[in-house]
């Protein structure tokens, strides 16, 4: 019985439901607007949020500068620029594609600095013709 268990099982294993999400969020961050099914939508929307926010916490406009200072002693600098490299490496290993990761940190994660959250938007965009499967349109805001 999974009785108050949370979270959609996509009705897969756990590591195809993995590999679901992080594809889907991977496709979102690199197009920011994909449509799926309404059950996908609504999974990856909080993984990709967690992405946006790790990206947020990780940015860095000032990085040479900060460098600089680190370098002559600044404890302060190091360890700013210690953390974006953690949130970096935790975004990396999360999704499949380091041009994707670059992105999310330089051009995505900026444009929410102001934003605390909802990062992400559905749609739903009527039914799959195969199987009349609801489906949706996540998009980034």
């Amino acid at each position: 019985m999974r009785h108050r268990v949370p979270g959609n099982r996509l009705s897969r294993p756990y590591d195809q439901q993995k590999a679901v999400l992080r594809s889907l969020a991977t496709e979102l961050l690199r197009h920011e607007e994909i449509e799926t099914t309404l059950a996908k939508a609504k999974a990856v929307r909080g993984e990709a949020e967690r992405l946006i926010t790790l990206a947020k916490r990780g940015y860095l406009a000032d990085r040479a500068s900060l460098a600089k200072k680190a370098s002559e002693g600044d404890e302060e600098a190091a360890r700013r620029i210690a953390r974006s490299l953690h949130c970096r490496r935790q975004v990396a290993a999360y999704l499949y594609d380091g041009d994707v990761v670059k992105k999310i940190f330089e051009q995505t994660a900026p444009r929410y600095l102001e934003r605390k959250g909802g990062y992400t938007r559905i749609i739903r965009s009527g039914i799959r013709r195969g199987d009349a499967a609801p489906k949706a349109i996540i998009q980034l805001v």
